[in-house]
């Protein structure tokens, strides 16, 4: 097949860029030919098959995709971009959100959250793109984002849960690891290092563990500098490292601690996919990978609730770290990890279903 992706800016490295280098090298490997490009392209050929990863620039745009290809378009959804105009879905004042979307609220918080983007805000088509995106069938990653699309209008029957998928689980490396060796609980971090996916609180959380621990946090980002100077004891920064997962072969527990609403939390998956357990916040989409007590533990209320705000805390995040250091439930939640991945992401399932031009709902 020839096939089309757009929507995937080199300049990024994000997890919609990994995830689409992925995809894009397996079908390649399968004998397609894979044309990724940012925006569309000006002269749109004979595709077999189209996927959008972002919306085009333009409302117009996306009308020429969809007259030029049809029923071969889909669009793969990766963030809130289709309901949040700072696509982050969290507000300045309850941070997480769970409004469908609304002209003279949604301009507001994103004038006040973005100043610098009032006029682009001001000017976005937001409800042209949905009203058009609507006749588009789409997959998205997490069960929480079908649902927030079905709030904002979306035909049941054009949306399908499509897990990404990941190489078959590391089961080898995973059956030699040895846990917590050195007594200490091993926890890695893999991300950006700015506010939103809550670095600061796990550096503060691990201050109040009781159990003996070191953290590494790898990736890199605006508040690098000042959660160095605020790291106290075992905590090592590595930087940016373009080989990030290779740090899952060392470490007991993945720390997921995002406070705004992941849409699905990739890099939790690809830590289930080394046989390594997470524990996180109970936000976005993460509740389809993190089963508790199974494949990791989320951070609780004090009244065991966990999708509250009360439970978003360093406090909270610390009990959970301390409740996880035990060899033998760690054991027990890295084979169910990995099972799980096996279940939900295997590769040939998803080449099978993404490719497929009939849909099913």
């Amino acid at each position: 097949m020839r096939i089309l992706f757009t929507g995937v800016y080199p300049q990024f490295h994000g997890g919609l860029e990994c995830f689409a280098a992925r995809v894009a090298d397996t079908l390649r490997g399968l004998g397609h030919e894979v044309l990724v490009t940012g925006d569309p392209p000006k002269d749109l050929d004979e595709r077999d098959f189209v996927m959008m990863h972002k919306i085009p620039p333009t409302v117009d745009d996306l009308r020429r995709l969809k007259a030029r290809y049809g029923d071969r378009l889909r669009f793969y959804v990766h963030d809130h971009e289709l309901y949040c105009l700072r696509k982050h879905y969290y507000d300045p004042f309850r941070r997480l959100c769970d409004r469908t979307y609304s002209f003279f609220p949604c301009r507001l918080c994103a004038a006040v959250t973005r100043p610098q983007w009032i006029l682009r805000n001001v000017l976005r088509p937001l409800c042209a793109f949905r009203d058009e995106m609507r006749e588009v069938r789409t997959f998205v990653n997490a069960a929480y984002i079908r649902d927030n699309l079905l709030r904002n209008g979306f035909p049941p029957e054009n949306v399908k849960i499509l897990y990404p998928f990941f190489a078959h689980p590391h089961r080898e490396e995973a059956s030699g690891r040895v846990w917590m060796p050195d007594g200490k609980l091993r926890i890695v971090f893999l991300g950006q290092l700015i506010a939103g996916k809550g670095v600061g609180l796990l550096v503060d959380a691990v201050r109040r563990m009781k159990v003996p621990h070191e953290l590494t946090v790898v990736g890199g980002g605006r508040d690098e500098a000042k959660l160095r100077r605020s790291a106290q004891g075992d905590v090592v920064f590595t930087g940016w490292q373009a080989d990030a997962q290779r740090y899952f072969r060392d470490a007991d527990v993945c720390a997921v601690p995002s406070l705004w609403s992941e849409p699905f939390g990739m890099v939790g998956a690809e830590a289930l996919s080394h046989g390594v357990p997470v524990v996180a916040f109970d936000v976005g989409g993460i509740s389809d990978l993190l089963v508790p007590g199974r494949t990791g533990l989320f951070a609780e209320a004090p009244d065991g609730r966990t999708r509250v705000a009360e439970a978003r805390t360093a406090p909270a995040l610390a009990s959970a770290l301390d409740r996880i250091a035990d060899k033998r439930l760690l054991g027990e939640m890295s084979g169910n990890a990995l099972d799980l991945v096996e279940r939900l992401f295997d590769p040939d399932r998803f080449v099978s279903t993404l490719l497929s031009l009939s849909w099913l709902p």
